[in-house]
């Protein structure tokens, strides 16, 4: 059986592990959020611009200041491309460290079960030894007969 003390030290470890992974898997769900919210603001932006696009086609404009919203509006969609491809990045990297996390957990929920189960060995094995002292304390006793008391 595993000694106790060197138990209570793996322990130490896989807690320091769960916590790592924890802390870790929190930064990247606030990183995958705020690119989340970025990604909506870009979305928004253009959906803004295209309505004033939309109000002042219908109303006249000149070619080049089309040309101009035009442009601005490609280079947004450009933005919005790869803000959402930053996103699909910082989402597997949440994932990625939520499955570590779970991983570390797990680790650490059986470390904590191989304690307790070597806890209670022990126990058991102590229980046994002092059964046994008992019952030879009480055999000698009785052998020795009402002389020996």
């Amino acid at each position: 059986m595993m000694d106790p003390s060197q138990l209570d030290k793996v322990a130490v470890v896989a807690k320091a592990d769960e916590s790592k992974a924890a802390t870790v898997h929190q930064q990247r769900q606030q990183v995958a959020q705020q690119s989340q919210q970025r990604l909506g603001q870009l979305e928004q932006f253009r959906q803004e611009y295209e309505t004033r696009l939309s109000a002042l086609s219908q109303s006249g404009m000149d070619a080049r200041q089309l040309a101009d919203y035009r442009r601005f509006l490609s280079g947004l969609s450009d933005a919005i491309t790869r803000q959402g491809d930053e996103l699909q990045r910082d989402r597997a990297n949440m994932i990625a460290s939520q499955n570590d996390l779970r991983e570390q957990s797990q680790r650490r929920m059986t470390v904590d079960e191989l304690i307790a189960q070597t806890r209670a060995g022990l126990l058991r094995e102590e229980e046994r030894r002092e059964q046994k002292l008992s019952d030879e304390t009480s055999l000698q006793r009785h052998s020795l007969g009402p002389a020996g008391q």
